[in-house]
């Protein structure tokens, strides 16, 4: 039986991890709703919220889904919590509805796809969506489509690489422009209010963008920020000294993963985010690490582009999407 989880409930009966907790307790503005799938009582095996959008009251989202995929009736229980979800937006005004989108682009959102067949493909990163891929057979019979995909793209050889940038990289230095560690354990109120600044200026006309919420940023996301802090993270800063822009780069399994690249738009388009891959890729060389990965970039967008230079040396791609239904 499908059951609406009630606000004190939250935590022991919708959460799956600690995170998840917070971000269920935070008090966001918007309307929003949680659903589970009883089940037998002894366990719940499927949950979805459902949440209206603040910048447009006729959108939505579908998120925090789960349901366990090995149970003989599945698919249609987990049809019937995407159906209810659907039908609490509607009552609501909701036209058009996303996901899986966890409230905001903020938190987890995109499911995986299938990755297209090629020599080299690891596993999930921890950082990228990894599900059942019963999971997107449900949101297209529910009636959802691809509404846009993304990518992480693995590549090798930075040294072959690296010299490419090496032209804008001077040109901005000779214009005045430089580089700053990110590094909280040192300046942490003021790389934190920079951090804040550069996101809300940066991504306020990105795919799904809802308005920036200072606190749930600060109170939320920086500390799981704080904690993959490495030396490969860095600001941008102009002739002024001012941070207009970042990079958000860490370590893992033998890449450098290229996570978050935000620079502010009275700049985008002066080279400096070339700039600021050459210096990453100059950080890895010198750390001995080969390979990189441009992680979670939606197709066609700029930052696509920008290791257009490098795509000889590519060696394999994941795919995600989030999808979309008119209600």
């Amino acid at each position: 039986m499908i059951r609406e989880v009630q606000i004190q409930e939250l935590g022991s009966h919708f959460a799956r991890t600690e995170f998840e907790k917070k971000i269920l307790a935070f008090p966001f503005q918007f309307e929003r709703v949680h659903l589970i799938d009883e089940g037998d009582g002894a366990s719940v095996p499927g949950r979805v919220a459902a949440s209206v959008s603040l910048r447009d009251p006729e959108s939505g989202y579908i998120g925090f889904f789960d349901f366990d995929p090995s149970l003989p009736d599945a698919e249609s229980r987990a049809l019937a919590l995407l159906e209810e979800s659907g039908h609490w937006l509607r009552k609501r005004g909701v036209r058009t509805v996303y996901g899986p989108v966890n409230y905001h682009t903020l938190f987890d959102y995109r499911l995986r796809l299938q990755d297209a067949r090629e020599a080299e493909v690891p596993p999930p990163f921890f950082w990228e969506p990894s599900q059942p891929a019963a999971y997107v057979e449900w949101f297209r019979a529910a009636g959802f489509s691809l509404a846009e995909e993304y990518h992480s793209r693995g590549y090798q050889h930075l040294d072959r690489i690296l010299p490419k940038s090496q032209d804008r990289y001077e040109q901005a230095l000779s214009q005045g422009f430089s580089i700053r560690p990110l590094d909280f354990s040192k300046n942490r109120t003021r790389d934190l209010l920079a951090l804040t600044r550069i996101n809300a200026g940066s991504f306020e006309q990105s795919f799904l963008a809802e308005p920036f919420d200072d606190r749930a940023y600060q109170e939320l996301v920086a500390p799981r920020f704080a904690s993959l802090l490495s030396e490969f993270s860095f600001f941008i800063l102009n002739p002024s000294g001012e941070e207009i822009g970042y990079f958000f780069l860490f370590p893992e399994s033998g890449y450098l993963v290229w996570k978050t690249l935000a620079i502010l738009p009275g700049y985008q388009g002066a080279g400096l985010a070339a700039f600021g891959i050459h210096h990453a890729l100059t950080l890895a060389a010198r750390n001995g690490i080969r390979k990189v990965v441009s992680a979670l970039i939606r197709n066609g967008a700029q930052s696509e582009h920008l290791l257009k230079r490098g795509e000889a040396f590519q060696i394999w791609e994941h795919r995600y999407g989030v999808f979309k239904k008119n209600l």
